[in-house]
């Protein structure tokens, strides 16, 4: 009942954003302009974003698993050659007895019901070279913090990595990438490929279709459980609320392709992010 609601939740407020966007009055160029900056992992934006995965057909009993994330995001335009960008993981879990969600680790959460919480939080500090190229790049230092609500839900607890970013364009196509490499608590280690390849459609300013999904990898993870693929499409549209704010929906279905043992065969991707003038 739970996993039937959210589920609907979310998809009847995608829909709504959808059809509510052409209530605002906007020009192409500015939502085309926006729609960009919003793509952009190194933008100039304060916004709160969502990225939120539901995973079908995991563990032993083909079990929904949920992985949501608030994605806090701050830009600083420093005084230097340098912009500074802040950006925050806060993940929200829920997770079916048997079923394995990368990166929280290579086995299955114990058979005790149910799990929900929040788990483990990631604060991130990117450093990009101010430049008036079409591509540009960023880097710097992340760490997480044990906000994990109890053990079943818990990931890498206190820890360190890094993170880059890559990211331009190439006519209508928004091209990037995002790079992470993470060390924890008991040995946790994990790396992250998030591709981004959007097309935008240049007729309909602010509706993109593309690929934009994570790439995990686990060291430490026994042979054939050390990656996890997901191939498919994400379709989403941004569209402007006034006064400078905006917001951007989007919805994806991808197939596991590559998977851990006990994880999920394939996936709906849900985005709302809101961006702040």
């Amino acid at each position: 009942m739970i996993k039937n609601k959210l589920r609907n939740t979310g998809l009847a407020l995608l829909g709504i954003c959808f059809l509510g966007s052409t209530a605002f009055a906007q020009t192409d160029e500015e939502l085309a302009e926006f729609a960009r900056k919003a793509q952009d992992p190194l933008g100039d934006v304060k916004a709160i974003m969502t990225d939120n995965t539901i995973g079908f057909k995991g563990g032993p009993e083909e079990d929904t698993s949920y992985g949501f994330q608030i994605q806090p995001v701050y830009s600083l335009d420093t005084s230097g050659d340098w912009n500074m960008l802040l950006r925050g993981i806060v993940p929200v879990i829920g997770v079916e007895p048997g079923v394995v969600i990368p990166p929280i680790g290579p086995e299955p959460r114990p058979p005790q019901g149910s799990n929900w919480g929040i788990g483990d939080s990631i604060m991130q500090m990117f450093f990009s070279p101010k430049s008036d190229s079409a591509w540009k790049w960023g880097a710097g230092p992340q760490v997480s913090i044990p906000t994990a609500t109890s053990d079943r839900v818990a990931g890498p607890g206190w820890g360190y990595g890094v993170a880059g970013v890559l990211f331009g364009g190439v006519g209508n196509f928004a091209l990037g990438t995002i790079a992470m490499y993470h060390w924890g608590e008991d040995d946790f280690q994990v790396g992250t490929i998030q591709p981004i390849i959007l097309y935008n459609f240049p007729n309909n300013p602010g509706l993109y279709l593309g690929y934009n999904n994570a790439i995990t990898y686990n060291p430490k993870a026994d042979s054939g459980n050390k990656w996890q693929v997901p191939l498919g499409l994400t379709f989403g549209k941004t569209f402007l609320l006034g006064n400078g704010d905006g917001m951007d929906m989007s919805i994806g279905a991808y197939d596991v392709t590559q998977s851990v043992d006990y994880g999920s065969s394939w996936q709906l991707k849900l985005g709302v992010s809101y961006f702040f003038n």
